[in-house]
């Protein structure tokens, strides 16, 4: 098993895998930077490897303000930080190995280019290209110490992923703290 975290805002009275649940992953916007094209029935679901990095990557656009209670919630809801196991067996490239940029022919600095028509184009062919491939690990935009996850809906077995319970997320939750520390954000105390 893998470890993995996401940020969602949560509703604890929500209706298990409906919206706003722990096991709910939303289909993506079609914003992200490996977004697969929203024609088809698969998105790309992004994890991080680490607690303050799924919060970062919430909070990034913070970057030189104060963090206040009402920046952690969300659509009405409290944002929460939930540990995410993927099972053993799923077949994941990790592009932060060079020798699967050179299996699966992708050069490092087109994957990290900030155009989304680049980096888009890479996970299409990824995806079309490698039918038993569940998605990818890469670095993230903000630090090269913290990693994403990338996974394909449609190729994740029915059980390849277990949701643990959510944490709410507040201006002194440990991980808050330590995501604001790597960005400069303020948080008041």
């Amino acid at each position: 098993m893998s470890s993995l975290w996401r940020v969602f805002p949560w509703d604890p009275s929500g209706r298990a895998g409906g919206p706003y649940s722990p096991g709910y992953l939303p289909a993506q916007s079609g914003q992200g930077r490996f977004d697969l094209p929203l024609e088809g029935n698969a998105s790309s679901w992004y994890f991080a490897e680490t607690p303050e990095h799924a919060v970062g990557e919430k909070i990034q656009d913070l970057r030189g303000q104060s963090l206040a209670d009402e920046f952690l919630l969300e659509r009405g809801h409290r944002l929460a930080l939930c540990p995410v196991e993927l099972a053993d067996g799923v077949a994941i490239s990790d592009f932060c190995n060079p020798s699967q940029l050179v299996k699966r022919d992708v050069l490092p600095d087109r994957l990290a280019y900030r155009d989304r028509d680049v980096t888009r184009a890479i996970v299409r062919r990824l995806h079309e290209g490698n039918p038993h491939v569940a998605g990818f690990r890469w670095w993230s935009a903000l630090f090269g110490e913290w990693h994403t996850r990338v996974l394909f809906s449609d190729r994740l077995p029915e059980d390849a992923l277990s949701c643990g319970e959510p944490e709410p997320l507040f201006p002194g939750t440990p991980a808050v703290v330590a995501a604001c520390g790597w960005l400069g954000i303020e948080t008041g105390g």
